[in-house]
């Protein structure tokens, strides 16, 4: 007898910014992440995210979550931990009301910022990507 075990993506990525990539845009594609099986290969799929190699500024779009269990929700809070470890920052976008308690009650509040919707999500990820660019200042080498 052999049993065979099949991973299942629940999420996709796309790397927002040219010539270089400054923000990861994550969709959840998968409705209902409930099960201890579903959030463990979700918890995978975004700790295999956490690299050098990726933009630190990170948006997770729940735009098509309809049900996150606990442990799905802590597989998220730790992934965010991972990314603000490493300098970076989460905007969280298109989380039902219904998830906002969850995400209280479980931390994700702490480790990440919420945005009304993916555009301003998008945009404030951007703006801390290039922060330390736009506020440098170009001084005179005399002050007469």
């Amino acid at each position: 007898m052999s049993i065979t075990s099949t991973a299942r993506a629940h999420i996709n990525y796309e790397l927002i910014g040219e010539p270089t990539p400054e923000v990861m845009l994550i969709e959840f594609m998968s409705a209902d992440i409930v099960g201890p099986t579903h959030a463990r290969e979700t918890g995978e799929q975004l700790a295999s995210l956490v690299r050098d190699d990726l933009p630190r500024q990170v948006v997770l779009d729940f735009k098509g979550v309809r049900a996150l269990g606990s442990t799905a929700f802590g597989e998220v809070v730790s992934f965010a931990r991972g990314v603000r470890g490493r300098n970076g920052q989460v905007q969280v976008c298109n989380l039902r009301d219904t998830l906002r308690l969850g995400a209280a009650l479980i931390g994700l509040d702490a480790h990440a910022d919420f945005a009304a919707d993916r555009q301003w999500a998008i945009y404030q990820a951007r703006k801390s990507a290039n922060r330390g660019e736009e506020d440098t200042v170009d001084y005179p080498a005399s002050w007469n």
